[in-house]
């Protein structure tokens, strides 16, 4: 028997994309709209928590790789318990806790109630707590499976920028346990600091006067050949610049906002370095559904264990949501703010 579902909902609507980010964050606005209903491949997910992350920022400045028509409800992630569906998949859901992407045309999660195709939702391991449940699946599963090529290429060391990012901190804990060394790059003397606190051996700051020299030679001498890139612009040329021959550049977003630069023609041509990119949606496009699930045990173990964690920063409610993306925006590394839809 289905839950009552109400005839409308709250959500917060961008009606027009802003290349600056404050005023998109400032423009949201907190309307009541019809609650969705779900097709035959889709669910109807009763939202009690969701995130927001920097392609979320990126969507709303009209930058990142997915545009909808406006307006819409942003937010690529969340969590909530099924309350409908017509497919036997999803009528199997009903009644459980999910994470779930946002569908690449509908509303996003920044709503009580979301619709999405049922094959991006994933049961959640009940000892996980619904906080770290909304944010469980964009880092986790980007983490995963970056990490997975530098198995497979049976690397012995890698490079990664933002490496004080949430993302960034579940490679470093991969690495760890898999005996990989990690170099890693940020920007700020204070997170060079941080990242050392927490153990980490090889931190570097790319605004330093000796950067593209130090991480040269710690690449060579670790033989760093694969480095992932969030940051993307002139770090991404200087990263690959770096890097021994054979080695490759992964991009996995753009936190610049521009295209990756400085590439040598020399180190592609002669070395035979490369570049490629990587986006989450294609990675679940990519693998059966056996190891979807290896791979959402390990993680959620991992994740119920604490060895593995999103940072949370501050929990806040719709009519909060504004004001804590600008003070987000300028400190990301600190944690991330959930949004509680429910009042």
């Amino acid at each position: 028997m289905k839950n009552k579902i109400p005839s409308t909902m709250r959500a917060l609507l961008l009606e027009n994309y802003n290349l600056n980010l404050v005023k998109a964050i400032r423009s949201l606005k907190l309307v009541e709209k019809p609650v969705p209903k779900p097709s035959k491949s889709q669910v109807l997910i009763e939202v009690d928590a969701t995130t927001c992350n920097p392609s979320d920022l990126s969507f709303m400045q009209g930058v990142y790789g997915i545009k909808k028509e406006v307006p819409i409800v942003p937010g690529f992630e969340g969590t909530g318990i099924v309350v409908d569906a017509e497919n036997e998949h999803g009528k199997n859901l009903i009644g459980k806790r999910v994470s779930f992407n946002a569908d690449s045309k509908l509303d996003g999660s920044w709503a009580e109630y979301a619709v999405t195709n049922v094959n991006l939702c994933i049961p959640v391991n009940p000892a996980i707590a619904k906080e770290q449940a909304a944010c469980m699946l964009v880092n986790p599963y980007s983490a995963f499976a970056l990490f997975e090529i530098a198995q497979k290429n049976k690397s012995k060391a890698i490079v990664q920028n933002a490496a004080g990012s949430q993302l960034a901190g579940m490679i470093q804990e991969f690495a760890k346990q898999a005996g990989i060394i990690v170099i890693n790059i940020v920007r700020k003397d204070t997170t060079v600091e941080m990242l050392k606190n927490r153990g980490e051996k090889y931190v570097l700051n790319s605004e330093s006067e000796n950067f593209e020299d130090e991480l040269s030679k710690l690449a060579h001498t670790l033989q760093a050949s694969l480095a992932f890139d969030a940051v993307s612009g002139d770090l991404s040329g200087k990263i690959l610049n770096a890097m021994p021959a054979k080695s490759e550049l992964i991009i996995y977003g753009a936190l610049t906002g521009q295209n990756a630069n400085n590439i040598g023609a020399r180190d592609l041509i002669f070395f035979q370095k490369k570049i490629s990119g990587f986006i989450l949606t294609e990675w679940f496009l990519q693998n059966n559904q056996q190891k979807i699930l290896e791979a959402t045990i390990q993680l959620q173990t991992q994740i119920a264990k604490g060895e593995i964690y999103t940072r949370i920063v501050n929990q806040v409610s719709f009519e909060d949501t504004r004001q804590a993306l600008i003070r987000y925006i300028t400190n990301m590394s600190a944690g991330k703010v959930i949004i509680l839809p429910k009042k």
